[in-house]
């Protein structure tokens, strides 16, 4: 036992090592450190089940050393450890913690490209989770965060632009091209899309140089919002219509933590694969939009007596002016006022049953967040 507790605490040593100099961006260094702390988990993994020590240290070394083989890229190591500790009897909890590594571990294999070569003005997008089948899924978990991803698209394309934030209208004309997006038929086994943007090769815009920069400007943002950074998504979008859009798009991407567990984004930046997972629930991201609801207030100083409000009903548009009614089960007919940077997620709920959050200040209720009921 002295022997496997040596090795175990020798590997999460380095593993911690591994993890500074990630931080520190010593990415080569902190490869070498996981692959060292995984051959040790593994060795203290097989002794355990070798001598029959039971669980449940069994089960949480082979998960740990689970952990290290993914921390190092090598997924079908992870597969079999995990396969591994599950054919045994692991702890209720920790079976539920193995299952959902496995989930990651085929979300991963999914996420590679596979031989597929994307462009620089492409990228794959990736759903997976227990309602996704062999090549297929629920056309509203796909192709409604395909039209989503499209849309955070095209609004990081005018803002990286230059362009202010378009409450209506449709895409100025130097845009058009740039903004026009196809997409690949699905891959089986994972419902991975591939979506191409128009080239800039042919319209040059002032504000990025390649497409590269819109994708990566999406990523780094979904990423801060996943961490829930909030202080440094601010600093890379400083208009406020701009923010709260992409905040409330990446919700719609996001996982309902049901049928959808994971999205992924895999692109290429300067020929190397990049990959990009949003795990947070909606819920999370809900908890974000609250949080920057309490910043713009701090921000503001406001001595104003703000109440937020919570009503469910059946929503329909108002008029062209910002404004939409919500009709709650009693038929009384409420009038919410849209911000700008929210008008592309409200659309998406047109008369369908939903839950909105408002501010009421003095005689006028304004949009705070919006879920599906």
């Amino acid at each position: 036992m002295g022997n496997i507790r040596e090795k175990h605490n020798e590997a999460m040593y380095l593993a911690e090592l591994g993890d500074m100099k990630k931080i520190n961006g010593n990415i080569e260094e902190a490869s070498e450190l996981y692959a060292q702390a995984y051959e040790l988990e593994k060795e203290a993994a097989t002794i355990a089940l070798e001598s029959h020590l039971g669980e449940p240290t069994i089960s949480i070394l082979l998960k740990s050393a689970a952990s290290l083989a993914m921390r190092c890229r090598l997924n079908r190591d992870a597969e079999k450890l995990i396969s591994l500790a599950l054919s045994g009897e692991p702890p209720t909890d920790i079976a539920e913690e193995l299952r959902d590594m496995l989930e990651n571990v085929n979300f991963n294999r999914h996420l590679s490209l596979k031989g597929i070569t994307l462009h620089e003005n492409e990228v794959q997008l990736v759903i997976a989770g227990s309602g996704v089948g062999f090549g297929y899924a629920k056309s509203d978990d796909a192709l409604d965060r395909v039209e989503t991803y499209k849309k955070l698209a095209i609004r990081t394309i005018e803002r990286k632009a230059g362009k202010a934030f378009r409450t209506a209208g449709k895409i100025p004309n130097e845009l058009k091209d740039v903004c026009q997006s196809f997409i690949t038929a699905p891959r089986a086994a994972s419902m991975a899309f591939r979506m191409k943007f128009g080239s800039l090769i042919d319209s040059p815009l002032q504000g990025f140089s390649s497409f590269e920069d819109v994708i990566e400007d999406i990523n780094d943002n979904i990423e801060l919002i996943g961490r829930g950074d909030l202080d440094n998504l601010r600093m890379n979008i400083k208009d406020e219509s701009y923010f709260n859009n992409f905040i409330g798009l990446t919700k719609q991407l996001a996982p309902d933590g049901d049928d959808i567990s994971l999205f992924g984004i895999t692109s290429i930046l300067n020929g190397k694969e990049r990959r990009v997972q949003l795990t947070s629930k909606k819920s999370e991201i809900s908890s974000i939009i609250k949080q920057t609801e309490t910043d713009s207030i701090e921000q503001t100083n406001s001595n104003k007596t703000i109440d937020k409000n919570t009503i469910t009903g059946v929503l329909s548009a108002a008029d062209n002016l910002g404004k939409v009614k919500i009709t709650s089960g009693d038929g009384v007919r409420t009038t919410i006022v849209v911000p700008d940077g929210l008008a592309d997620i409200v659309k998406t709920y047109w008369e369908e049953e939903v839950t909105i959050r408002f501010k009421s200040e003095k005689n006028k209720k304004t949009l705070l967040d919006i879920d599906r009921l």
